[in-house]
């Protein structure tokens, strides 16, 4: 099978793989449609050692094959939403499987590595597939993913309806965390952003207000927006450096809530006065899982066949799998007025 693999620092070259075999409980899946995340971007600019294996975990596909035993709603041929890093990877025995909180297997963490939806077909555990109805794309069904990230987000920091979100970051997370809040009931959202071509994605996707201020200007121009008190909830969905978090605890109402949802590779520093004196409840969702007897994923696909997220409108650009390495420039490259880069085949 073809297959994009990172053979150095910004480079990318499609060649040719042997296709995967699914043994066990494993799914084959023909990948239809996956998208480049941020999380793919960091090593595209840092990794210089040639992987074996591709990326991919923003992956819609065709079932190709089912194991023998396997006991779930998806048929051979059908078009599924496929969860590649918890359920897909995860023992499912263990207490936090049977608990439906995969992402904390241990076992997942040990597991073998298996490649990702930047090729013609993948396997994966069948327990990680999720049909999806009639109707909706290849296209739709690769971002099921990113939406269940800021579904998870929200659900797990308890959101109540009517409450006001803050969303610091206007990147794929950040609109889908915007999308999200406005799918759950949330009151107003207002979504901190420095690309103007994310501001202006925001404000189509329903955003109160998009505030271009940094630091102090968007503190009090927020705070001004919410009669003084700041938000509700405050979801950080940038990562890297702490500042981002320190203006959380800023934005944020006091005993109010925030969610670092934004990944921090290094140690940061940050400043734990501020969320002392406001008395504000912290919490770090990651990835997704079962909340209130629900996975995420099954909440995202309700969501977009509803018609409630419309997430299709984050794709900016699209390539087929022999230009890969043109699709990750794209995503890599803010000029280009990329939001989501996906791959597709047909």
């Amino acid at each position: 099978m073809r297959a994009a693999l990172q053979s150095g620092v910004r480079a990318i070259e499609v060649v040719d793989l042997p296709a995967p075999r699914p043994s066990g409980d494993e799914a084959l899946i023909a990948v239809r449609a996956a998208g480049i995340c941020g999380s793919d971007l960091h090593p595209y600019h840092g990794r210089a050692e040639p992987q074996s294996l591709p990326d991919g975990h923003e992956v819609a596909g065709e079932v190709l094959e089912l194991p023998p035993d396997y006991r779930g709603q998806a048929r051979v041929g059908d078009l599924v939403a496929v969860e590649t890093i918890c359920l897909g990877m995860s023992c499912g025995r263990c207490e936090p499987c049977r608990q439906g909180q995969p992402f904390h297997c241990p076992e997942r963490r040990s597991a073998p590595r298996r490649g990702g939806g930047f090729a013609e077909q993948l396997v994966r555990r069948a327990a990680g597939i999720f049909p999806l109805p009639a109707g909706l794309t290849p296209e739709q069904g690769a971002l099921v993913e990113p939406l269940a990230v800021g579904v998870h987000a929200l659900r797990w920091a308890r959101l109540r309806p009517d409450a006001s979100v803050a969303v610091v970051g206007a990147g794929t997370i950040g609109l889908m965390t915007l999308i999200a809040a406005r799918a759950l009931g949330a009151g107003p959202v207002y979504v901190l952003a420095r690309h103007d071509h994310q501001a202006a994605l925001a404000e189509e996707l329903g955003a109160t207000r998009v505030i271009r201020g940094q630091d102090e200007d968007a503190v009090a121009e927020l705070r001004e927006l919410t009669g003084g008190r700041g938000a509700d909830f405050v979801v950080e969905t940038v990562g890297g450096h702490g500042r981002t978090v320190d203006l959380c605890w800023a934005l944020g109402r006091v005993q109010g809530t925030v969610a670092i949802v934004g990944i921090f590779q290094e140690p940061v520093t940050v400043n734990l006065l501020q969320p002392v004196v406001r008395e504000l409840w912290a919490t770090f969702p990651i990835c997704y899982g079962v909340v209130d007897g629900r996975h995420d994923f099954d909440v995202a696909i309700e969501l977009i066949a509803s018609g409630r997220a419309s997430v299709e409108r984050l794709v900016t650009h699209r390539f087929g799998l022999d230009q890969a390495p043109a699709a990750f420039r794209t995503a890599a490259d803010k000029s280009t007025r990329s939001v989501k880069v996906q791959i597709v085949s047909g």
